[in-house]
């Protein structure tokens, strides 16, 4: 199957879309492997260091129902700023649990943050699998929203890694009183991080990456930012980081997306992070001088001093 966009091949398409194989740090079957242990392992400690500071809610209605775990930081205040972290993993792999360490540099200035779980693309039985993983993630965000609502929390940022990252943009332009929400709730949403993204699915239909989800050309162009309708309203800026190792398919998908936002009256920033590949993106992200970081919070105090 080979769509009339993408002249690829399905070996070149793979090779396109497996960011792993691109690594100049390892040999490309270690670095999964390495990536995973020390994910888990950072995450397994930080979750007992955290203790009772972390909590489990729930969320969502019906099939989308699930759970978000919500990290407060020591020194919280009722109304400190959100950071809402969705995982990748191609729709179909990993957790909520497994990237927990990524909260601790925001705990750290003060901020909550929340991980929603979603249901993995093959354990869906609707034949919908990525439009209910967008509409779970609503449902996720519709909830933080209202918490932000009680709290009279001002500030509220999404951050999404690889497939975290198109859907925290699907979630750019949301009606959210259809989730009983205020008019204008969207303001409380200040930015948007979509790390090492990717914004039109239609060219993942053939390859390794679809082998399990089955998505057609239907349902991937439903899920693809670069193929929405934007509304006129004045939404919050996205910031498009890509890092300087992902493919010559996730620079040319980022760079479209980030020029269809310009030509939509979007705000958007492309940001490309230098000796960084897919992985050790995220994994650096503890790390107090690291750019990708230090370039999240210094937009974040500039969102707060806004205010």
């Amino acid at each position: 199957m080979t769509a009339l966009w993408n002249f690829f091949s399905r070996e070149q398409t793979d090779l396109q879309y497996n960011p792993t194989l691109w690594t100049k740090r390892l040999p490309a079957d270690d670095l999964l492997p390495l990536h995973v242990d020390l994910t888990t392992n950072r995450s397994t400690d930080y979750r007992r260091r955290i203790g009772n500071r972390l909590q489990v809610v729930s969320y969502g209605e019906n099939e989308f129902v699930g759970e978000m775990d919500v990290f407060h930081s020591e020194n919280a205040q009722s109304d400190s700023p959100i950071v809402v972290y969705i995982h990748g993993g191609w729709w179909q792999w990993f957790s909520k649990e497994q990237f927990s360490f990524l909260a601790e540099p925001f705990n750290k200035k003060g901020m909550k943050v929340y991980m929603p779980g979603y249901r993995l693309a093959q354990n869906w039985n609707n034949g919908q699998p990525m439009e209910s993983i967008v509409k779970q993630m609503e449902y996720a965000v519709a909830h933080v929203l209202m918490d932000a609502v009680n709290s009279e929390t001002k500030d509220v940022f999404l951050i999404g890694h690889s497939a975290g990252g198109q859907l925290v943009t699907m979630l750019h332009d949301i009606n959210w009183q259809k989730y009983g929400l205020a008019e204008r709730i969207e303001e409380k949403i200040k930015s948007i991080y979509s790390l090492a993204g990717l914004f039109d699915l239609r060219f993942l239909l053939d390859s390794f990456v679809n082998d399990e989800i089955n998505m057609t050309l239907e349902s991937a162009s439903a899920v693809s930012p670069q193929l929405q309708s934007w509304s006129k309203r004045q939404l919050c800026p996205i910031h498009l980081i890509l890092p300087e190792f992902d493919t010559a398919e996730f620079f040319r998908q980022t760079k479209e997306f980030h020029n269809k936002l310009l030509d939509d009256e979007k705000v958007s920033h492309l940001k490309v992070m230098s000796n960084r590949d897919h992985l050790d993106l995220i994994e650096n992200l503890v790390n107090e001088d690291d750019q990708l970081l230090n370039y999240i919070l210094d937009d974040m105090e500039k969102s707060n001093n806004t205010n």
